[in-house]
């Protein structure tokens, strides 16, 4: 099992790159970085032996822009000239498509041995009321259909991973849904990417870690009495905890006002997602049990820090939880 730590390009976030003694002592006890290419780093930064897998674009709102959809589009965005400026382009698939074929040039790039993708969507104001326009069901279909231009042609390559979240869509909440959605990718080389926290994030009843230690063994339960054996499916594991489940009733109960622009907007949404998506250290007694009955090809702590001495102390605590 490999272990990496998630790592951005944003403005200071990898930084630290640029020095071979801080490099070193971010990495103790890890084998690289789970890398999120958002800003290009600049030539040289970033070492490829360090790149272990690359996330992904995060694309929270898409389904209306990939089905078409003018009236979905108006209704999340106000006008299209905003919605627009948020994909950075033309309100077509290819305006879509291109963000994520901008990571596979970046994965092949650095060498990435594994590639992770959210299989979810959600509008701004569904982020805080969690009364979904979309299935699961049409959710999973059109990723699937993303994924397969994607990867057209392609018979071998990176590992790709699709990751739970707790909107609609792959969330691991039905075992036939986790099924249907891995088989419906055409791309051989491909597993699911666990994150714990989302899981944890399906279920409001959650406010503590030992209840979220919980929960997940019973979705894997669930899914082993389905006839799916999730396990096997789950080549990595986003290790991570949020325990968030009495803010997701208070704010579903009363969703604030949302005004301004589209980006005052997801803004507000944002904040929210933090709050409610804690990327915090698990350190419940049998996280170690867990992480050995999933047993993943590879592991990485996606937790939410503020500097690089942060970042080092959360990751040497999550890495102490499963030894």
């Amino acid at each position: 099992m490999k272990k990496a730590f998630n790592l951005t390009t944003c403005e200071g976030d990898a930084d630290f790159l640029a020095d071979p003694v801080e490099t070193a002592r971010q990495l103790e006890g890890y084998d690289g970085i789970e890398l999120q290419v958002i800003d290009d780093p600049p030539g040289g930064l970033v070492d490829p032996a360090l790149v272990t897998g690359l996330h992904m674009a995060c694309v929270p709102c898409w389904y209306a822009l990939w089905t078409g959809d003018e009236k979905g589009l108006l209704d999340e965005f106000g006008t299209l000239a905003e919605a627009e400026e948020y994909y950075g382009g033309p309100l077509t698939r290819d305006t879509l498509l291109s963000k994520f074929r901008r990571d596979l040039v970046w994965a092949d790039r650095l060498g990435a041995e594994y590639l992770v993708f959210h299989i979810a969507e959600s509008r701004v104001i569904e982020s805080f009321t969690e009364e979904y326009l979309h299935t699961d069901e049409e959710i999973c279909e059109a990723c699937a259909e993303i994924l397969d231009i994607l990867f057209e042609g392609r018979k071998a390559g990176p590992l790709l991973l699709l990751e739970n979240l707790w909107q609609p869509g792959m969330n691991l909440r039905r075992p036939e849904i986790t099924r249907d959605m891995l088989e419906a990718v055409k791309y051989p080389n491909k597993g699911i990417m666990l994150d714990t926290g989302h899981l944890m994030n399906t279920n409001t009843s959650v406010d503590t870690q030992e209840q979220g230690l919980a929960w997940i063994h019973r979705v894997i339960d669930a899914h082993e009495t389905a006839g799916f054996d999730l396990c096997g499916a789950v080549r990595g594991v986003h290790l991570n905890a949020s325990t968030s489940g009495a803010l997701a009733k208070r704010v579903k109960e009363a969703p604030p006002k949302l005004e301004g622009s589209y980006k005052d907007r997801t803004s507000k949404m944002f904040f929210h997602v933090f709050e409610r998506d804690q990327h915090r250290p698990f350190t419940a007694p049998g996280v170690k049990d867990l992480v050995e009955r999933l047993a993943p090809d590879y592991l990485t702590t996606e937790l939410i820090t503020m500097d690089q001495d942060d970042r080092r102390r959360k990751n040497s605590i999550q890495l102490n939880a499963i030894k």
